[in-house]
């Protein structure tokens, strides 16, 4: 009797700490991010460490290759939540890059915007994209498909098409800065005041500068019409950007905070409570993010749906307009 009670007992804890096992492994959190050292991850340590705070609950940073990577895997809901942009899972949502679409993403805030631009040696006489015709310019990198098409969008909205220019192949942007400053090329697209600008504008005779992007073509609508989720921004100079010396029209698209369809609406709401919570913080602990504001977070420039909850969060905020509706229509 004595053994067969203590079996029954041992079967009974086990069970327990198999719940408590499943239950801890289902209340912690990955963020998906790109590789270790990246703006992404970098960010993304930092929102980690909010949430975990906020919420009490282990959140996990998980690093991968690139967003091509782990945008599939969040949507399984095997990763929580990650880091994209409005490139990167716009076209992978749209199968744009030959994937099977990923029709089930979903995004719980916009976050901050990321400024594109082509990069020219100052002293080349460049000062607009249409200035390149006849130009050896980057239009593709082998390791990152979405920034090419960027810069394809940039060149077609700024008067170009790719027959204007010489077509140039790299690996990625610290390659096309490498060819820039070696001069075996005449413009690559380019973060706008990362440190690789800041090391080719010192090293460059005479700096580098961003072309403006000009001419009947340079509208939000048209950019947009050409690569989802692209805009407009004018960057005005700042001492923070030495090679910025009078205000210049470059493309931007937007970070965002991703998740599944799957992820469930009382999830979906602590994360985006604890991140609306904590940004105002955020933006100062991590100066990529000065652009993130709590009113900003539901913009609609978005390129796959927003998450049901988010929906509502944003509705009993009054940050849910319009403009919102028409756009969640239109990606549905």
């Amino acid at each position: 009797m004595i053994k067969r009670n203590f079996a029954r007992t041992a079967i009974a804890m086990a069970a327990v700490f198999g719940f408590c096992t499943l239950a801890s492994a289902q209340a912690r959190i990955t963020l998906g991010t790109n590789p270790q050292g990246s703006l992404y991850y970098t960010i993304g340590s930092g929102i980690a460490a909010a949430l975990q705070e906020s919420l009490n609950r282990q959140v996990t940073v998980q690093p991968f290759s690139g967003s091509s990577v782990y945008i599939p895997l969040i949507e399984s809901g095997e990763v929580s939540i990650g880091l994209n942009s409005a490139l990167d899972v716009g076209g992978m949502y749209r199968g744009d890059f030959g994937n099977e679409a990923n029709k089930d993403m979903r995004v719980l805030a916009r976050l901050f915007p990321l400024r594109l631009g082509l990069a020219v040696r100052a002293n080349s006489g460049f000062t607009d994209v249409a200035d390149l015709k006849g130009s050896r310019a980057v239009t593709k990198y082998s390791a990152i498909a979405s920034l090419g098409l960027a810069n394809r969008a940039i060149l077609q909205a700024g008067g170009l098409s790719l027959e204007d220019v010489k077509p140039v192949t790299v690996a990625g942007l610290k390659q096309g800065m490498d060819g820039l400053t070696e001069g075996t090329l005449d413009a690559t697209g380019i973060a706008v005041g990362i440190p690789l600008t800041q090391q080719a504008h010192a090293t460059i005779p005479g700096g580098i500068r961003y072309l403006s992007i000009t001419g009947e073509g340079a509208t939000d609508e048209n950019i947009d019409s050409i690569l989802p989720g692209m805009y407009l921004l004018t960057v005005a100079p700042s001492a923070r950007m030495p090679e910025v010396t009078e205000p210049v029209t470059v493309g931007a698209y937007d970070v965002y905070l991703t998740t599944s369809a799957s992820l469930s609406d009382e999830d979906a709401t602590a994360i985006l409570a604890s991140l609306y919570d904590s940004l105002p913080q955020l933006t100062k602990d991590y100066p990529p993010m000065r652009a993130a504001k709590q009113e900003l977070l539901s913009l609609p420039t978005n390129t796959v749906p927003y998450h049901p909850a988010a929906v509502r969060f944003f509705e009993e905020r009054d940050m849910w307009t319009e403009d919102n509706k028409k756009h969640e229509a239109s990606l549905n």
